[in-house]
């Protein structure tokens, strides 16, 4: 997350930061995955900081924190809301409850699902990453004062703004939401969706064209990716090198 460094300053005010940092680096890690079409790896980071969120109230409504084979959110959940009232009713009720609705959807969906039904990962991400924005858009409101309220303003509207995946699949056929890709991009990140899987010379070449690249630049493209995919029969699979440089221009969205 760009902004890390300033959330961290502004949320390190009223929560300890050390789940701060764990926090922030689960939400940013989550988002990561959900863009790339990672459902059920941006779940169980979803997951993960609902437990540091949790962590963080805890603390902060002077509570003690169990063990970690004790560690249940539904009972920390049940003990903030019992805390001193004197605590705002942000941090001992509303947070929690919705920590309680994300925790128990990457809890209690079962991975495994019909490979002719709807993803079910897919349908539950795209409910929790908007509801873990909020989450912690609300703290950083919360931990804000006048000195960086700017700050935490354009903090609380980046978190607050949609998030789309870059992948999108429709009918078959993969398609990358970024802007601004050349046509060799486009054609990497095409491969890298559908990895581990293969895809034909010629599907590829269709993938691409229809990304507004007309014959000569797509064609230039595919040749350029041919040291980048192990190829059978013109049937195409992405390599290590390939997967390395598609880290990079993620890395840089």
């Amino acid at each position: 997350m760009a902004t890390e460094t300033q959330a961290k300053k502004i949320l390190a005010k009223e929560f300890p930061p050390i789940h701060v940092g764990a926090t922030l680096n689960h939400f940013s890690e989550a988002i990561k995955k959900y863009q790339r079409g990672d459902w059920e790896g941006s779940l169980l980071k979803i997951g993960k900081f609902v437990e540091a969120i949790m962590k963080c109230l805890a603390i902060h409504c002077g509570q003690t924190l169990p063990r970690p084979r004790n560690f249940k959110v539904g009972v920390m959940a049940r003990d903030l809301g019992r805390t001193n009232s004197s605590y705002d009713d942000v941090v001992r009720i509303l947070i929690p409850k919705a920590c309680i609705f994300i925790y128990d959807i990457v809890s209690n969906r079962g991975v495994r699902h019909d490979p002719y039904e709807v993803d079910p990962n897919e349908m539950d991400a795209n409910v929790a990453i908007p509801v873990a924005s909020w989450i912690l858009a609300e703290l950083i409101r919360f931990s804000s004062d006048r000195s960086d309220l700017n700050t935490a303003t354009l903090l609380v509207k980046g978190l607050s703004d949609k998030k789309y995946p870059y992948f999108e699949e429709i009918d078959g056929r993969t398609y990358i939401n970024i802007r601004g890709l050349g046509a060799r991009d486009t054609g990497l990140l095409i491969l890298n969706a559908i990895y581990p899987k293969r895809i034909n010379r010629e599907f590829l070449i269709d993938l691409i064209k229809r990304h507004g690249f007309n014959a000569n630049a797509t064609n230039v493209a595919v040749h350029r990716l041919k040291t980048r995919v192990d190829d059978d029969n013109d049937n195409w699979k992405l390599r290590g090198i390939g997967l390395q440089e598609v880290d990079k221009i993620l890395s840089e969205v």
